[in-house]
């Protein structure tokens, strides 16, 4: 997932800024070879980005689905506020912050993907916007009934609008999450690079999931 992501933000952006920026650097035919080639990745990794999107909901939606130590660690402000980390489960309330945010923005960013690669078949916006003015959200924030009877084209353009925010949100929240992964927190990239961390790490950071590991040891009989 991480690495489609990475290609899908670096080729997203050659394609965004790549007549504002590339050009005046670069000249015109390089910036032709570097939208073709990145249009070519971008619309290919999608598919292995959304792949991997559902396998990760699948193997670890059990683990960050809110409980009550998630409130233990929004009062403590994730150790910023007290003496000591607050204790977690194998994710804590920021990791399932990361985590939700990953899938939702993830899926919303699929959908409009999906919307540009199939323009004539998969057209988002007159439906939402017909489902908006069905339940009378437009009318409540008094922008009055929205034009849900759209073009292909006019699909397309909001589309590609809301492709790019979502994409600078996930962009912001991945850098905000390699940030704590690499330099925010000591330790958590070994955790990250290797799925591994000592027993101290686990238990400052990580106390209940390391006492439900040492518990099922202890009832798992010896080979």
């Amino acid at each position: 997932l991480a690495g489609s992501f990475i290609l899908l933000a670096l080729t997203g952006l050659a394609t965004l800024f790549g007549r504002k920026v590339v050009i005046p650097l670069l000249g015109h035919e390089f910036n032709s070879v570097l939208l073709t080639g990145s249009k070519f990745i971008h619309n290919n990794v999608s598919w292995a980005f959304m792949i991997a999107l559902v396998m990760v909901f699948v193997m670890w939606v059990y683990h960050n689905l809110p409980d009550r130590t998630d409130w233990t660690w929004i009062k403590q402000a994730g150790g910023f506020i007290g003496n000591n980390h607050p204790p977690a489960k194998k994710f804590n309330f920021g990791q399932k912050i990361v985590f939700w945010g990953v899938i939702l923005l993830g899926f919303s960013v699929s959908l409009s993907g999906l919307s540009l690669l199939f323009p004539f078949e998969v057209q988002l916006f007159g439906h939402t916007f017909g489902l908006i003015n069905n339940i009378g959200m437009a009318e409540a924030a008094g922008l009055g009934p929205l034009q849900s009877d759209l073009t292909p084209h006019a699909e397309m353009q909001y589309a590609q609008l809301w492709h790019a925010i979502i994409g600078f949100l996930m962009m912001a929240l991945i850098l905000g999450h390699i940030y704590i992964g690499t330099l925010g927190m000591e330790g958590a990239y070994d955790a990250m690079g290797s799925g591994e961390v000592d027993e101290r790490w686990a238990e400052q950071h990580h106390s209940i999931w390391l006492d439900e590991v040492k518990q099922d040891n202890r009832q798992t009989p010896a080979e």
